[in-house]
């Protein structure tokens, strides 16, 4: 039974750049709503403001608008597979001081394993290990990234 898992494994490990396209493009597209939501929807961006603001954020207004913006363009770019580093290292960022700032505050647990369920049920903390994963694993071949700077140790 192992084997002819393995076996199957190896058959569709090819696939394997368009699942990894298929999750940036699916994640680049979310991010991109969002940014452009809190940017084009004033009570959104209302909403965003008093979020930052008491987080604890220094200039909320201006910080709101400079999130909202990463996450319009860093998602709109990630989306198509351009610029995909960059794009994962910014909005990881995001995610990283949104669940440090104000979503930590949140998880609570008898327990520490109950504390790290509900931690690792944040969205933010899939986000941002999604975002880490894109980082390390290249944008799929189905990318602007793969055009403008094709890897020149793929094989197939």
């Amino acid at each position: 039974m192992l084997h002819q898992l393995t076996n199957a494994s190896r058959r569709i490990r090819p696939l394997e750049t368009y699942w990894i396209a298929l999750v940036r493009f699916s994640i680049g597209v979310f991010f991109c709503i969002s940014g452009a939501t809190k940017l084009f929807d004033s009570a959104a961006r209302q909403e965003m403001v008093q979020t930052l603001a008491s987080s604890g954020i220094p200039f909320p207004e201006a910080n709101a608008i400079f999130v909202s913006i990463v996450e319009f363009a860093g998602g709109g770019f990630l989306a198509i597979g351009f610029l995909t580093p960059m794009c994962s290292i910014l909005l990881g960022g995001n995610m990283l001081v949104a669940i440090f700032t104000n979503r930590l505050k949140s998880v609570h647990g008898s327990t520490f394993f109950e504390w790290l369920d509900n931690f690792l049920y944040l969205p933010e903390v899939l986000y941002a290990l999604i975002l880490g994963w894109l980082l390390f694993a290249g944008p799929g071949k189905p990318s602007l990234d793969a055009l403008i700077t094709p890897d020149k140790n793929e094989s197939d």
